[in-house]
């Protein structure tokens, strides 16, 4: 009953997830009638469950088998319960929130909230619309594991076989081991030395699989977290090999063989396998898929959801990127704390909302960890804080090249999965940002850490700002600090400098030169000044005293010259003027 019952609402999913309301138009049944079929709770009748089925599309004479089917399941299990002499114990009720794990295939029943992505998703694997792999995509927390589990596998149908690959450090043992449990392969060493140096080993495996098998059957390879395959501890030609693989099985042409892959947002994949791939981005859940995933689990369990503790969770996760994991933690919480049959907000509340999913989780990471990883830890948390100035503070998403520097790529990386396996932080391929501003505004041990030193706080996202413009115009020499703020900058790497990242300690270093060949410059420029002062000055002097000697001499000579003729004319004869008048004129004296 309970498995009828989820093909229904696998069915009406598949169908556009009609209101009952709807679904009562075209049924001809009251839409409580309908929403009951849905519940598991016991059989519909064959007439409501036709005219459900019809009303979502479905063919008539399949879903009439299946009710069938369901109708004998469930006369087998009441004949076998009369037989037993002693009534079996009630089981205890299944939480249908998996908490902090993923969705598995056999927490189908309860995966909602997806229903878009899933339907796509579905499409693109079935038809095989583009010729090579698909690549599921999203940050950490997003439901990139639930959805291939949960979600599309039980979509796909019974002909098609999985092909489960985790995230590993030995790829190549993994998809052996997997290949040879799925066809009955003794010997998986032999596999995995095969797949290492032929490309096509894994598709002539498969196909030896699927012609053992009846017509109809079909293989979906799914890898999850590829981008771990990039990994430091997993060698070149390992990895190499592993993608060679999965590329010539997902470009074979062979419609019976898929490949999906699910990977983080902005990961980079070798040439081969962008091309030709299909994209589906899980983005963050919205409102009324929020309002589905908390629902939706609620009806398939016999639950009741509190219409305020909905509406909370709606307004505190709808739009977050680790909205699915933080949720399925919170609820399962709730669960734990529920009064009767119904969640209940002061349940959630007392149990820790969302917030505590990655306060809880940021404190237990740091008390596990050795002091220097307490080190790494608090800076890594301060840098994903946004000081408040006259506002709250913020949490803030950062590039992972604003880490690089702090500790040694392996051991950075090491810390971010562990803080991301706790729901602490959303991992994208580049960025690293708060799964929940609670880990800013909530964690006792981080708001310390801010009043501790607020002030230096501010200087360091000045700077890690500053450092990224001077990135970002190419090391451009006037976007370098100076003067007080460079002195400040200083001051602070001082007493901090274990904090500073390899792009900052470059800023500060070249910042550091800069002034110093600045101030040389300047220094350079005043003894030139005060030496070409000094030259202008003895020039000047010397001008003028030249003048001044000239002056004098001219003055000197004339006044001798003048006293030379004076004398002169004392000393020399008077002599009468010559008398120039005709000789017949001249008058006798």
């Amino acid at each position: 009953m309970a498995r009828f019952a989820w093909e229904l609402r696998q069915l009406r999913t598949h169908a556009g997830a009609p209101s009952y309301r709807v679904l009562a138009q075209r049924a001809h049944y009251a839409a409580s009638t309908l929403a009951e079929a849905t519940k598991g709770s016991r059989l519909p009748t064959l007439d409501v469950a036709m005219a459900l089925a019809e009303a979502c599309g479905g063919d008539r004479e399949e879903w009439a088998a299946r009710w069938h089917a369901a109708a004998a399941r469930g006369r087998a299990e009441a004949r076998h319960a009369r037989g037993t002499p002693q009534p079996a114990r009630p089981a205890a009720p299944r939480c249908p929130y998996p908490g902090p794990r993923p969705f598995t295939a056999d927490d189908a029943p309860y995966f909602f909230g997806r229903e878009e992505p899933l339907r796509r998703l579905a499409r693109l694997v079935a038809t095989g619309e583009t010729p090579g792999p698909v690549l599921l995509t999203g940050p950490s927390g997003s439901g990139r594991t639930s959805l291939l589990h949960a979600g599309l596998l039980p979509a796909l149908g019974p002909d098609w076989h999985h092909l489960a690959l985790p995230a590993s450090r030995d790829p190549l043992a993994e998809l052996a081991q997997a290949v040879g449990a799925l066809s009955g392969e003794a010997q998986p060493g032999s596999l995995r030395a095969e797949f290492g140096h032929d490309p096509g080993a894994l598709c002539r495996a498969l196909g030896g699989l699927l012609r053992s098998r009846p017509p109809g059957t079909r293989v979906l390879v799914t890898v999850d977290a590829l981008d771990d395959v990039f990994a430091r501890t997993v060698p070149a030609a390992e990895r190499d090999a592993f993608l060679a693989q999965l590329a010539h099985a997902a470009g074979a042409g062979d419609d019976r063989l898929r490949v999906v892959v699910a990977l983080r947002s902005g990961a980079r994949l070798p040439g081969p396998w962008a091309e030709g791939a299909a994209r589906l981005p899980l983005e963050p859940l919205g409102a009324e898929e929020v309002r589905r995933a908390v629902l939706g689990p609620a009806e398939a369990a016999g639950l009741t959801v509190e219409p305020a503790l909905l509406d909370a969770l709606v307004t505190d996760l709808a739009g977050r990127p680790g909205a699915p994991a933080l949720l399925a933690a919170a609820l399962h919480r709730a669960w734990a704390r529920r009064t009767g049959d119904v969640l209940r907000l002061s349940g959630h509340l007392a149990a820790g909302d969302a917030g505590a999913t990655v306060t809880g989780g940021a404190e237990r990471v740091y008390d596990a960890a050795p002091p220097d990883e307490r080190r790494l830890l608090r800076a890594l948390f301060l840098r994903l804080t946004a000081p408040g100035d006259g506002a709250d503070d913020a949490p803030r998403r950062v590039h992972r090249d604003e880490l690089r520097g702090l500790a040694p790529r392996d051991d950075l990386d090491r810390l971010l999965g562990e803080l991301a396996a706790a729901r602490v932080v959303v991992l994208d391929e580049d960025t690293v940002e708060p799964a929940h501003p609670a880990l800013v505004t909530a964690w006792p041990r981080l708001r310390h850490w801010l009043t501790d030193d607020r002030d230096g706080l501010r200087t360091h996202r000045r700077l890690t700002g500053a450092t990224a413009h001077w990135c970002a115009s190419d090391r451009h020499p006037g976007a370098l600090y100076r003067g007080a703020r460079l002195a400040a900058a200083q001051s602070w790497a001082r007493r901090h400098p274990d904090d500073l990242s390899t792009r900052e300690r470059a800023f500060v270093t070249a910042s550091r030169a800069a002034e110093r060949r600045r101030r040389w410059a300047v220094a350079l420029l005043v003894a030139v000044a005060s030496v070409l002062a000094a030259l202008a000055g003895a020039l000047a002097l010397h001008a003028l005293l030249t003048d001044h000697d000239t002056t004098n001499g001219r003055r000197g000579g004339s006044r001798t010259m003048t006293g030379t003729t004076s004398h002169a004319a004392h000393r020399a004869p008077v002599r009468p003027a010559p008398d120039n008048t005709p000789a017949g004129t001249r008058q006798p004296r």
